[in-house]
């Protein structure tokens, strides 16, 4: 009896260490603080297991067994003694594990090793007017990830089987080509939904394009069978794992190629310090229709992929890097050239990378930024711009502040150079979530503020590139339609021209209505020699304003 006991008594411990493997997934690494834990874990469970049959033996004797006469009291020291020496070492390993673990920790935190954080990464220096990329217009990513989410979610319903699907939240950053874009698969409503239609799997993501807060919901030509709605094997954290059962990665994030292909992506970790202070070494890339699957090394990811690293990662090195080069002791004494972080971030895209900017401050945390660092998310190289400025927080209050009567909240700032400036580029959105209108921000004055609810009329009074790219986002940012595009030609009665924040606007007299053609870097170089009689075509924006202008005659 007692050994069929014993047996079960192992089956169920087996069992409860399975389902816990399943659950939290582990690396089997012993440089994971996780595996520890499991190992933790299992010798609970072995220490449950002793008890139970001690309890039994206890039982046993209670109830006579043995030869009579003989004493409950003696019986049960007897038979529990047995157990004595592996309950021992069963806690002596615990109690060991976790002094290591807490040892490890103290000893490789930054109280010992601050100059050991500090150099973990290196910042390149540089000027902001100089080296800082001008800011492209028509690769602005203006929508933050709950306008996306806003924009993306109404496209749900024009599905087949939506009531089997929903959106994900995730909508993450990407670029496509050198679009930024938000993306976010569809996903399984529940395990009954995921029961019936996981055969087919998904045929669905959404895109959103940040810059005009156009969507579309794209049908793959292969369904995902691999997502983080699967319930299962082909679950993407479980899957990998079983994959790669010793490699210490994060959660699985889904990204899209520049051809479209789904994918997830999975960063691959390694401690700098022993157990402590995960860094990223790789990124395994998971095809979301097929299952196939690759680990990379760090410099060879391939250059579609736009995160490897985390914000939070980021974040912290930068950090540590301003706040321990002088020591840990200098952080809560002198403080001599301890800088940080400020409170608040966002992402760039340039070229086909997204990168991560945050303000620098001093640590006393004041108003006013010493310069911004710009971080590619991709192989985080670091880049500090020297430029005083106002905070991203103090420059979101002064937007709030010209708009307090309509009660908007600004969103974290887009930090964009226009004409070799400094700006911040902020949606003031009403309670419902909606974008409202737009505020530019001097960064070097954040007393300067210009706000407007067309964002191409906004930005155009800082730039002398084409704006016409944004023509339609004010409409679609908010969550309205875009308007119909009109196109407008005639042949030019009259002409005129005058000077309007610093760029030449020509009026063009025709058929009695008049229009407005703003000179910028991108228009036509044959717009000044523009003159009575010419023919002309071009699209009808606000103010009679015209965009995309063509002289079609009198060359």
């Amino acid at each position: 009896m007692k050994k069929i006991l014993s047996n079960v008594l192992i089956l169920l411990w087996i069992l409860a260490m399975a389902i816990s493997y399943w659950l939290f997934l582990p690396a089997i690494n012993p440089l994971d603080s996780g595996f520890w834990m499991f190992v933790i874990e299992g010798l609970v469970f072995a220490l449950l297991v002793f008890f139970v049959l001690a309890l039994n033996d206890s039982l046993g004797t209670s109830q006579g067994q043995g030869f009579p006469g003989n004493r409950v009291r003696k019986d049960v020291t007897v038979h529990t003694t047995k157990y004595d020496k592996p309950v021992k070492a069963i806690l002596s390993a615990i109690a060991l594990i976790v002094v290591l673990l807490i040892g490890l920790n103290v000893f490789n935190s930054r109280l010992f090793r601050a100059k050991s954080y500090a150099n973990v990464i290196t910042v390149k220096e540089a000027d902001f007017s100089k080296d800082f990329p001008t800011t492209d217009i028509s690769a602005l990513a203006l929508l933050d990830r709950a306008s996306a989410k806003k924009i993306g979610d109404t496209y749900l319903g024009t599905i087949d089987k939506v009531s089997q699907f929903g959106i994900s939240d995730d909508y993450r950053q990407v670029t496509i080509g050198q679009q930024p874009y938000r993306v976010s698969p569809l996903e399984y409503k529940n395990f009954w939904k995921w029961l019936s239609n996981r055969k087919d799997g998904i045929d669905y993501y959404v895109k959103v394009n940040q810059t005009t807060g156009k969507a579309e919901l794209v049908k793959l030509s292969k369904p995902m069978k691999y997502s983080d709605s699967e319930y299962a094997f082909r679950d993407t954290l479980r899957y990998l794992r079983l994959k790669y059962p010793t490699t210490i990665f994060g959660d699985p994030s889904f990204e899209v190629d520049d051809d479209g292909n789904p994918y997830y992506v999975a960063t691959v970790y390694k401690p700098k310090f022993f157990l402590t202070s995960k860094d990223p070494v790789g990124a395994i890339l998971l095809n979301a229709a097929t299952g196939e699957s690759k680990l990379y090394d760090l410099d060879k990811v391939p250059d579609w992929v736009d995160r490897v690293f985390s914000a939070n990662n980021v974040l912290t090195r930068v950090d540590d890097y301003y706040t321990y080069q002088k020591g840990f002791w200098n952080t809560v004494f002198s403080q001599t050239g301890v800088k940080q972080t400020t409170d608040s971030y966002n992402y760039i895209a340039i070229d086909s990378d997204i990168y991560l900017y945050t303000g620098i401050t001093s640590a006393t945390a004041d108003s006013s930024n010493l310069g911004f660092i710009l971080v590619n998310m991709r192989t985080r190289e670091v880049t500090n711009y020297k430029v005083a400025s106002a905070t991203e927080s103090a420059a979101q209050a002064s937007a709030e502040g010209e708009v307090q009567e309509k009660g908007y909240q600004a969103t974290a700032p887009t930090l964009v150079k226009l004409k070799g400036k400094a700006y911040y580029l902020i949606s003031l959105k009403d309670d419902a979530g909606l974008i409202k209108s737009y505020a530019i921000v001097d960064a070097e004055d954040y007393q300067q503020v210009t706000v407007d609810n067309n964002l191409e009329r906004l930005i155009s009074q800082f730039t002398d590139s084409d704006t016409s790219v944004l023509s339609d986002a004010s409409g679609a940012l908010s969550g309205k339609d875009a308007k119909k595009i009109v196109e407008i030609s005639g042949t030019v009665d009259q002409l005129a021209s005058q000077m309007i924040s610093g760029s030449t606007v020509y009026y063009i007299s025709s058929s009695g209505e008049i229009y407005k053609v703003k000179a910028t870097a991108d228009t036509s170089d044959k717009l000044p020699f523009l003159a009575v009689g010419d023919s002309f075509k071009g699209q009808l924006e606000d103010d009679n304003y015209l965009s995309h202008f063509e002289i079609t005659s009198g060359d």
